[in-house]
């Protein structure tokens, strides 16, 4: 059995040195290595592979693959500093993204990054203001395509006091069901004359 730790060990730290941090995750949670004193340095050194190429992928406008690469650091060593601090990167990212999609008028992609944002266990105040604003003007768009413009205009309402500063599209979509509202009440009137 100390032989195959040894072999193991051995092929991890060549799939290390290469930059194969799959690989040597994979070889360093065989049985035959668990356990050796070196797997635990072995293992860091992987951590660390994987919080540094999370880096680079972050640089590089990949944030889906630093994303990837953060959750298996994390998967390995849950209280890593540097795994911290690219998670704050990421969130914060991810945060601006949503706002960002809400500012130019689009709340079904914003709810799509938030979805993302909660699986990767993301858990912030301002997350949750984004996602109810979100969830929100979407229930005004449902509100309106089935003749609601009352609710629908209430719902934008709690958008505005929820998104700090002008929202130009939120604004036209509320000048939009103004419209639609005072069209609707005068339709229904000539419909009952």
């Amino acid at each position: 059995m100390l032989g195959f730790a040894w072999l193991t060990l051995r092929q991890a730290q060549e799939a290390l040195k290469n930059g194969r941090l799959e690989e040597a995750h994979r070889l360093l949670c065989q049985s035959a290595a668990q356990g050796h004193k070196k797997s635990f340095e072995l293992l860091q050194q992987v951590v660390r592979g994987f919080v540094e190429r999370g880096e680079r992928h972050l640089r590089q406008d990949d944030a889906e693959a630093a994303w990837h690469d953060l959750l298996q650091a994390e998967q390995l060593d849950r209280d890593n500093r540097d795994a911290d601090r690219l998670r704050q990167a990421l969130v914060r990212l991810g945060l601006a993204e949503a706002r960002a999609l809400l500012q130019t008028g689009e709340p079904g992609r914003a709810a799509e990054s938030i979805a993302r944002l909660r699986e990767r266990s993301v858990r912030q105040p301002e997350l949750l203001l984004l996602d109810e604003a979100t969830r929100a003007w979407l229930q005004a768009r449902d509100q309106a395509t089935r003749g609601e413009f009352g609710r629908a205009l209430e719902l934008t309402e709690r958008v505005r006091r929820l998104l700090p500063g002008k929202v130009e599209p939120l604004d036209r979509f509320r000048t939009e069901l103004e419209g639609n509202r005072d069209r609707f009440a005068e339709l229904v009137k000539q419909l009952h004359e």
